[in-house]
């Protein structure tokens, strides 16, 4: 096990599924557990065919990229053919590949050459509703063995459902029953065994098709606990599927809060989960972010990696949600703080949301558009490198600059310090231990136990911060800026010395590298052990004598 400790005085252990070698007795930890994953969303990531929609043979094509952000793992949205009506929407058969993504064939090759690439591929699967337009949703309607009940229904009259409040219900003509909707899509019933069963088997597939994992959506809503029940057996499944057809064991990752994995996972260790401690709608406070970061690592699940994302699926991009200042900072401290991190496609370029009132396009895509949806910007050409026709949705506002031919040129960008922040992690100066304290308007990591140090200092307020890095006991004399958010008076290679401490900006983040942390001298816990061990002392010099 290793031990974080925290600034709090709190030591949290924290499970990390370490594995021992057999050969020589070392531990090896699960790759998953210090993974850096680079988020994709197929769509919108590279158009290989031309029609405006990102796919398969786009993303092989440039799948190198992610390799050279400094990403461990790819982490592919949701492949699931889904309907080509957008009166019936929702995935018509999760087992198979939406053929404008692609095929199977187009998978293996995307497949081949991430391997090559020595990154791992996991894959989403989103289970909460399916298209009325799909096979199960006809079989269930028809009350076949084995389907009845894998829709949400609710048996009743035509018109009886209308004092049902807060849930949103459709008539089905073929059962002469509701089925619950949710943006025109049935929803599954997660209590049921026979859905469990089914999804179990489309997870099997899936992971017999050679990828590495999945990152598992489920809804938590008014079926809490059935929710719960199916992400534990799904889990379980994974594993077994991979015992059974003698593949390497697979990562498994949940998208929820961590205050809830610890009732999914079983003790096996191999799965992270996502945690949205630095995707905070408004701009958190030192104080703030200190606690959550705490919070994150305490209810974190044991054998479990937690998993920091820049940016949630879906959301707002950190550009749109902070503002320029705060890019790099996020960015470094999801590759610093201990566990895996996820960068949101698009985050690493500091792309800002797509307006959608810019949207021409009206054709009938597998997703609904959404800001952070925007076309991945390879150039600043008018279609930004995406597509050679037009795109599914505009492009981001920023795109001129933001984009990753710009950024790969220059050093200093964005991208830039994505790539020597996720080096240093993987550094020998990038040790086991980690202790988070709040100095003033600043949050600052320290990772020790290597054999070097590193120290993470962002300053969260609106104003000019002095952090006085004498605060932190046992830091090292002079520490040398590894890199810095853009615009920082801390020019790489610059050294900065414990007595002087740093200036920071509003926004401004600096990541410095330096030797071990001294720790002689009695630490805090020796401390506590002497003064235990002195009252024990006078307690039984105080029984003896009577």
């Amino acid at each position: 096990m290793r031990f974080i400790a925290l600034a709090i005085g709190v030591a949290v252990t924290m499970g990390v599924g370490e594995m021992v070698g057999e050969a020589f007795g070392e531990v090896v930890e699960p790759w998953w557990n210090n993974a850096v994953y680079y988020r994709m969303l197929v769509d919108s990531f590279k158009d290989g065919d031309g029609d405006g929609l990102g796919d398969l043979i786009g993303a092989t094509k440039q799948v190198s990229y992610v390799r050279a952000v400094g990403a461990d793992a790819v982490i592919l949205s949701a492949l699931s053919a889904r309907s080509t009506d957008c009166t019936q929407p929702g995935t018509v058969d999760f087992s198979q590949i939406d053929s404008r993504y692609g095929n199977m064939d187009m998978l293996t090759n995307f497949l081949n050459k991430a391997h090559k690439l020595e990154l791992q591929v996991v894959i989403t699967l989103q289970f909460e509703a399916i298209s009325i337009a799909s096979e199960w949703f006809k079989l269930s309607a028809e009350r076949k063995s084995g389907y009845e009940d894998i829709i949400h229904w609710k048996e009743a009259k035509q018109g009886e459902m209308a004092t049902d409040t807060g849930m949103e219900w459709t008539w089905s003509k073929e059962r002469k029953a509701y089925y619950r909707v949710k943006n025109n899509e049935a929803l599954l019933n997660l209590c049921s065994e026979n859905t469990a069963a089914a999804l179990s088997e489309v997870q099997c597939n899936w992971l017999k098709s050679g990828i590495d994992g999945v990152m598992l959506k489920i809804p938590y809503t008014e079926d809490f606990n059935c929710s719960i029940k199916m992400n534990r057996i799904l889990y379980a499944d994974a594993l077994a599927c991979a015992r059974s057809a003698n593949l390497k064991t697979p990562v498994i990752i949940s998208e929820t809060t961590v205050e809830l994995a610890s009732g999914i996972y079983g003790v096996d260790g191999a799965n992270g989960v996502i945690c949205n401690t630095l995707t905070a709608p408004t701009k958190p406070t030192a104080p703030d972010l200190a606690v959550a970061i705490h919070a994150a690592t305490l209810y974190s699940p044991q054998d479990t990696a937690v998993t920091w994302q820049t940016s949630t699926s879906g959301g707002t991009r950190i550009m749109s949600r902070y503002g320029s200042d705060m890019i790099d900072a996020i960015n470094m401290l999801a590759l610093i703080l201990p566990g895996s991190a996820v960068i949101q496609q698009g985050d690493e370029l500091g792309a800002a949301d797509t307006l959608l009132e810019w949207t021409t396009n009206s054709n009938c895509w597998p997703l609904v558009g959404k800001g952070s949806f925007a076309p991945f910007p390879w150039d600043d050409t008018p279609g930004g490198g995406f597509t050679s026709g037009q795109p599914w949705l505009p492009l981001a506002p920023n795109y001129r600059y933001a984009n990753a031919k710009t950024e790969f040129a220059n050093d200093l960008s964005h991208v830039g310090v994505v790539r020597v922040a996720a080096a240093m992690r993987k550094s020998p100066a990038n040790g086991p231990h980690t202790e988070i304290k709040r100095l003033g308007g600043a949050i600052a990591v320290l990772k020790w136990g290597g054999a070097g140090s590193l120290l993470l200092l962002i300053n969260l307020s609106h104003e000019q911060t002095d952090v006085q890095l004498s605060k932190i006991p046992g830091l090292p004399p002079t520490m040398t800026v590894a890199v810095s958010s853009g615009g920082s008076t801390f020019s790489n290679g610059f050294h900065v010395t414990k007595d002087r401490g740093a200036r920071l900006g509003p926004g401004e983040a600096v990541l410095l590298a330096g030797p071990p942390r001294h720790c002689s001298g009695p630490g805090p816990v020796d401390k506590i052990a002497n003064k235990l061990s002195e009252g024990w002392q006078k307690i039984n010099k105080y029984f003896s004598t009577i």
